[in-house]
């Protein structure tokens, strides 16, 4: 016949055994559950997108020509001064330059005859022209002036700001003429002519 203890001894592992199939039984997992395919991916899973450029305005070229003023008869004739001076031959040069010399200290009655030599060298020189006029102006002959300003205009050739020049010539020569109405007239075809020069 077994005994209560022996009994209790016999059975204890059994006892041991459910309780701790029992206590085991109602704890929780605390494993993470395994992901599955339909879970949606985390932050740092998902591939930062690449920045997109900002499109950059587009800037139409100014054509250079807009830029650049378009230079003025004033600005055009000490050049085509000087490639006229360099077409001279040097005695006209040299004349031209003593009459120049010549007006500076007074001395109009020089400065013409320098220019008279200067015209049998160069008889088509417009400027030539146009310097006597001026000298004939300062020495009190109006009605050459207005002569040999004309012949200059006859040959300047599509030179407006010789022809203007001229013209203001003639407009002093009729204004000491007494011709005021002639003198309007001609300043007026001088304006006309260069309008970007002062009288």
């Amino acid at each position: 016949m077994t005994t209560p203890l022996s009994a209790l001894r016999g059975i204890l592992p059994l006892w041991v055994l459910v309780v701790l199939a029992t206590g085991c039984a109602g704890m929780p997992d605390m494993r993470p559950p395994a992901p599955t395919p339909t879970d949606p991916p985390t932050r740092a899973q998902v591939p930062a997108p690449e920045p997109v450029p900002e499109p950059q305005p587009r800037v139409e070229p100014t054509p250079e020509t807009s830029r650049v003023p378009a230079p003025s008869i004033a600005r055009q004739e000490p050049a085509r001064e000087e490639r006229t001076r360099t077409q001279q031959p040097p005695a006209v040069l040299a004349l031209a330059s003593d009459a120049d010399e010549r007006m500076k200290r007074g001395d109009a009655d020089g400065a013409a005859a320098a220019l008279e030599r200067a015209l049998r060298i160069a008889p088509d020189d417009a400027r030539l022209w146009q310097r006597l006029a001026a000298v004939r102006l300062e020495q009190g002959q109006p009605e050459q002036a207005v002569n040999l300003a004309g012949r200059s205009n006859t040959l300047a050739r599509g030179d407006q700001a010789l022809q203007a020049r001229n013209w203001r010539i003639i407009a002093e020569a009729r204004r000491r003429m007494g011709d005021h109405a002639g003198a309007n007239a001609a300043e007026e075809r001088a304006r006309s002519l260069a309008p970007g020069e002062l009288g």
